[in-house]
């Protein structure tokens, strides 16, 4: 007679796929832990009522449901971070290039200050002597003509 009871009990999961928060009468459902020869200590969710024909359902069942019905996504989250550890790793090329990109733009800066500064200081060494050959010029009494 208890064999059949529990063969009642194990079927009687209400179509709940997972942990059942309710009953299907809408009860919330309790967590039990049996104490049967059969299943000692094994625990199972219950409808508060204790009716045979009311939710019953071991634990262990209910969460290797929630386990497969969550895989997917799990599977589907590996894949997404596959996905982003793939865009660090094309952005940090990209950093690298840029890096490389600005050191190129850096050297280029300084030499072209350097340029800067050479013809600036053409440009200082041409009207110095300007005024020098105009101070000659003056102090000879030659124009600048004659040269």
């Amino acid at each position: 007679m208890m064999s059949s009871v529990v063969r009642i009990r194990l079927r009687n999961t209400m179509g709940i796929r997972g942990i059942p928060e309710q009953c299907g009468c809408g009860r919330r459902t309790g967590i039990y832990t049996s104490k049967t020869k059969v299943n000692p200590g094994r625990t199972f969710f219950r409808c508060p009522t204790f009716q045979n024909d009311h939710l019953y359902k071991w634990v262990e069942e209910a969460v290797y449901k929630e386990v497969q019905d969550e895989l997917p996504k799990v599977e589907c989250f590996a894949s997404d971070v596959m996905k982003i550890k793939m865009e660090i790793e094309s952005m940090k090329t990209v950093e690298e290039e840029l890096k490389e990109d600005v050191r190129k733009a850096s050297n280029e800066l300084k030499k072209l200050n350097v340029i800067m500064k050479v013809g600036f200081l053409m440009v200082c060494l041409g009207v110095v002597i300007c005024l020098v050959l105009i101070m000659f010029d003056k102090a000879d009494g030659l124009s600048l003509n004659s040269y």
